[in-house]
């Protein structure tokens, strides 16, 4: 823990620089409010720095705990925080969007769902997992599909139980029912987008080291998915079931990828929770840690050249 407390902090910090010395990202929002508090946090620098910072920091200290503590790996590790980080800086999300604050959410939602059994009665659980997702689709409303992850989670580790699903209803709409709420309180009117839908779907336009970061990461993924189907067939039935939310997660974040870039031409690469937990997972496994470390190098030197190119 003291690792985590005091390293973590400057690592993140490290991560986050570029925000000084790149020009501010223009990203496209999907309510008014959205784009007036991205507005207010990106017209300072600093403040940009900060509040991008503590989101990382916050979402890699889950993602380390969601590992540790649900039998993912035997010893404490910090490895998927720093994946974590590289992942968001290779798809350039390190700046303060309402996007980030949505991945935050969903990691806290996972760990929730993870706390699921067949034993125990899952009402708090679902409840806080899909309050959390609600939160997170206000925040990223092309999210919407991760709202079927709560109904997976109790298919694969519950029998039904309709106190429960009832539960999971009220925990998604809350979060809406707040969101309206304050919004017609404060503006007297129900706006729903900022400029409307508009279907841009822009072909995408690559230079050289953005094409090598983006066949490494493709590949990276492509073994990790594969060791970790390896390291599956070893393991409990817990860390199976576990396991196969991750994948659910990820295919319901394709769907959030599609969306986002097809209307918006907006990354949605929550898509990045999941695989950090499978690729970390596939690193503390390997039987050298030599390729865990040059890996590790690559990833940093690709992400450093794509920045200063």
């Amino acid at each position: 823990m003291p690792l985590a407390v005091f390293s973590f902090p400057i690592l993140m910090g490290l991560f986050a620089l570029p925000i000084f010395y790149v020009e501010n990202t223009e990203v496209t929002t999907f309510f008014s409010w959205q784009h007036d508090l991205v507005s207010l946090v990106s017209s300072s620098r600093l403040i940009n720095y900060f509040s991008t910072v503590l989101l990382l920091y916050v979402s890699a200290i889950e993602l380390n705990r969601l590992v540790n503590a649900h039998g993912f790996y035997s010893k404490n590790t910090y490895l998927p925080g720093l994946i974590y980080a590289l992942a968001l800086a290779s798809f350039d999300q390190m700046f303060f969007s309402t996007s980030i604050i949505a991945y935050a959410f969903l990691i806290y939602a996972i760990g929730f769902l993870f706390r699921i059994t067949r034993q125990d009665s899952a009402s708090e659980s679902i409840f806080m997992a899909a309050f959390f997702i609600g939160l997170a689709t206000v925040f990223s409303p092309f999210l919407v599909p991760i709202v079927l992850l709560p109904w997976f989670s109790l298919m694969v580790f519950r029998y039904f139980v309709w106190r429960e699903w009832f539960m999971l209803l009220i925990g998604l709409s809350i979060p809406w029912a707040f969101h309206y709420g304050i919004y017609f309180a404060v503006s007297g009117e129900f706006q729903v987008l900022t400029e409307g839908l508009a279907i841009v779907n822009q072909p995408f336009e690559f230079i050289l080291e953005e094409l090598v970061l983006l066949a490494f990461l493709s590949l990276l993924v492509i073994y990790s998915v594969w060791k970790f189907l390896v390291i599956l067939n070893t393991q409990l039935l817990v860390f199976k079931k576990r396991s196969r939310l991750l994948f659910h997660f990820i295919w319901l974040m394709l769907i959030s990828i599609a969306l986002g870039w097809y209307f918006q031409d907006l990354w949605i690469i929550a898509i990045a929770i999941p695989f950090t937990i499978i690729t970390s997972v596939q690193l503390l496994n390997a039987n050298q840690s030599l390729y865990s470390n040059l890996m590790l190098t690559a990833w940093i030197g690709l992400i450093i050249w794509n920045l200063i190119m």
